[in-house]
Order: structure tokens, then C-alpha cells, then sequence
């Protein structure tokens, strides 16, 4: 499959750092950003949160924790998490595999 401003294949786009979790723009514009979080197994997204935009994650590939302020959730491949602006979320990858999350930000541009 051919990449294009409108169709993309992720797999493409995976981003692991040995230092940091990896981050990919799939897509953006001034409404919403589409893009990847990348985790090696150990590594962690710090807890913070974004005043004004409204966040989804969905498990692509492997598995690990995932914090909304004090909830907590397993997560693996097909779940969807919800943080809504001005929640405090977390990521960590405890699996033994990468972890790969497709990440939704609207808006694109905020905070």
C-alpha cells in the first residue's frame, strides 16, 4: 500500500528510543492531530495532563498500564482509552513487547 497524504501504514511510522518513548505525526491539522506512541517494555509516558485537549489511545500492538487520574487499566491490543482534557494520564509499557498506541489530540493545537 502506497503512503499518501490520506491513507498511511502505520508499521511505517514505529518510533522506539532507547532513552524516551517515541512519538510519529500520522496526520494533523488545525482540529486534530492523529498520530503514535511508541514504548520499548520498561518504559513510561510521566503522568501529566492537557488543559484544553481531549485525548484518545488505542492499543495497536503489545500491552502495558494505562493511568486516567486515579483509574487504572490493563491494556492490549484493541482497547481504547478516554482522557478527556484536563485529566492526568500515564502510560507505562510492562509487557515484554513493544508497545504501539494510536493517539487522537483534538485540538491539534492547545496547552
Amino acid at each position: 500500500m502506497s503512503d499518501s497524504a490520506c491513507f498511511k501504514d502505520y508499521r511505517a511510522y514505529t518510533n522506539f528510543l532507547p532513552d524516551r518513548y517515541g512519538k510519529a505525526t500520522l496526520f494533523e491539522n488545525d482540529a486534530i492531530l492523529v498520530g503514535l506512541n511508541c514504548l520499548v517494555p520498561g518504559q513510561c509516558m510521566q503522568k501529566h495532563a492537557h488543559v484544553e485537549q481531549n485525548r484518545f489511545y488505542l492499543v495497536l500492538e503489545g500491552s502495558g498500564k494505562v493511568w486516567v487520574d486515579e483509574e487504572e487499566q490493563l491494556v492490549s491490543g484493541g482497547m481504547l482509552v478516554w482522557v478527556p482534557a484536563g485529566r492526568a494520564h500515564r502510560i507505562e509499557n510492562q509487557g515484554e513487547q513493544p508497545l504501539v498506541m494510536l493517539v487522537g489530540i483534538a485540538p491539534a493545537h492547545a496547552d
